[in-house]
């Protein structure tokens, strides 16, 4: 009887210690995750000149489809605009420039081009994320201004909306 009273003893400390042991303790810390404004732009060209060696392009213009593509990252809402140094593109040989408005742009996925000038400045704008915005362009400057090359440089600025 002792024998079965100790055996019982020990099985209940068993019981005991077990359902001691099954039971948990949990702790906690917290991690800080600092994040901070990302604008960021990049392009590719490709092509940057327009050749008018034809008849034809002077009566119809020349279109570049997916001439420039802007990749944007950013974690704000943002916004690229488009802007050229002083409304010009420069010639090479005489003193007398092409205004950039015989230019004209637009996302690929719009409709319309329009004009390159500084005081109505093309732009797109869109919400955090990454993105690549394809850029067709149009040169129409038919017949009005001298034979040579006209450079002009394409400023494009990405800002939060």
């Amino acid at each position: 009887m002792k024998l079965s009273r100790i055996i019982i003893y020990f099985l209940s400390i068993s019981v005991f210690l077990s359902t001691e042991v099954k039971s948990q303790r949990y702790l906690s810390t917290s991690r800080t995750i600092t994040l901070y404004k990302v604008l960021d732009v990049s392009l590719t060209n490709t092509s940057a000149v327009f050749d008018f060696s034809a008849l034809t392009n002077y009566d119809n213009g020349i279109y570049k489809a997916g001439m420039i593509t802007a990749t944007v990252k950013a974690n704000v809402p943002w916004k690229l605009t488009l802007t050229v140094s002083n409304n010009t593109l420069s010639p090479q040989i005489t003193p007398t420039p092409m205004p950039a408005s015989v230019i004209g742009i637009k996302a690929s996925s719009a409709g319309t081009y329009t004009n390159v000038q500084n005081n109505t400045p093309f732009y797109v704008q869109n919400n955090r994320g990454l993105y690549t915005v394809p850029f067709d362009l149009r040169a129409l400057p038919g017949f009005q201004y001298e034979t040579q090359e006209y450079v002009g440089d394409f400023y494009f600025t990405i800002a939060e909306q």
